[in-house]
């Protein structure tokens, strides 16, 4: 499949600039890249003796352990996750981390709330939870992508003609608006309770009252979309540089690193401009296979005879595994298991003819 080709092709590049310019850090990534392909291969066997049923219960489990342990967090770690204003972390996930998991399960909650309309309020609830984790995160790339994500789905249902689905429930959004509320109140609540002197008692409860409001409201308003990013567009100029210079065979692991003004090295925040200056042609191309390896299983959106339930998961997966590639034009490569999990768990089941 294009799975495979894209990790083979991934693999090779590496592995031929590692050799080429004896680069033994190259070599160490691309052995880390070949065991995540192994794991696919895992998943892949693993998902063939599962189906969608098993997936969501698992996918419901997690986003209300992370959502629980957030707000324990919030409420007893010593250290508080934290990022400028209010962008905000956990024990298991820091700032910049926690916004994946409500980004890259989202669409699957929403198929769910179709799929299967005696589970609206539990889907519902998960969708307002996905949402809040992004919103305090405060994840540029994840707020866009939630936007997306709504706009696909309401251009899925129009182009299939499948309103009736979303109408059967029809106090699924609003329900998401007021959990998600709920949740800003309550992560908003347990800031200005951790908060010494944030609002003094002295005050009057009208001035508790405005703070906590105040506090609320605020991951909403600054969503930080309207703001520049110079050291971002430092790094893309940079690694664009790069490109040019190492091509076609790439400059290994790292070329592309510099301070962009942070006072650390970092490298440019695109993973396909990174391959290609790191492992050349052969590490673009490899990259860009697992987007049309997450773009073909959607094939299924033209299948009129096709049960709608299968439609909307496939779509769902396959959806939330373009999203991933879609953070990926926004976000460093890398060679780490947690953050290529989430890919080739929806890949798995994107190409698995699972029963819906």
């Amino acid at each position: 499949s294009w799975v495979w080709g894209a990790f083979g092709v991934l693999v090779l590049g590496m592995v031929l600039v590692g050799i080429l310019g004896r680069d033994g850090e190259t070599l160490y990534q691309a052995l880390k890249i070949l065991v995540i392909g192994i794991l696919f291969l895992a998943m892949w066997r693993l998902v063939g003796r599962a189906d969608a049923e098993i997936l969501m219960r698992v996918l419901y489990g997690a986003l209300a352990l992370l959502t629980l342990t957030f707000f324990l967090s919030k409420a007893f770690a010593p250290t508080s996750y934290r990022l400028g204003a209010w962008r905000e972390g956990e024990i298991f996930a820091h700032v910049g981390v926690l916004w994946k998991a409500g980004a890259f399960f989202l669409p699957l909650f929403m198929a769910d709330w179709l799929r299967r309309p005696d589970r609206w309020a539990a889907a519902a609830c998960a969708m307002a939870a996905c949402v809040y984790l992004v919103v305090v995160d405060g994840s540029r790339t994840g707020l866009l992508l939630v936007v997306i994500v709504f706009l696909a789905m309401g251009a899925v249902l129009w182009f299939r003609g499948d309103w009736h689905l979303a109408g059967r429930r029809p106090w699924a959004l609003p329900l998401v608006a007021g959990v998600l509320l709920a949740l800003l109140v309550l992560g908003a609540g347990m800031g200005v309770g951790r908060s010494a002197g944030f609002a003094p008692a002295s005050a009057g409860g009208a001035a508790q009252a405005e703070a906590l409001m105040s506090r609320t409201i605020t991951p909403l308003t600054d969503s930080r979309l309207d703001t520049g990013d110079a050291p971002r567009l430092r790094l893309l100029s940079n690694g664009l540089q790069k490109s040019w210079e190492c091509f076609p065979l790439g400059c290994g692991f790292g070329s592309t690193r510099i301070d962009p003004g942070y006072g650390i090295a970092m490298e440019v925040h695109n993973a396909y401009i990174g391959a290609l200056a790191d492992f050349g042609l052969l590490g673009l191309l490899g990259m860009l296979g697992f987007v049309v390896a997450a773009v073909l299983p959607m094939r299924v959106l033209w299948d009129r005879s096709a049960d709608p339930r299968r439609v909307y998961f496939v779509l769902a997966v396959s959806g939330s595994a373009l999203a991933y590639c879609a953070a990926l034009a926004l976000n460093t490569f890398s060679t780490e298991m947690s953050e290529w999990g989430y890919l080739i768990l929806m890949l798995a089941f994107a190409w698995q003819p699972v029963q819906s």
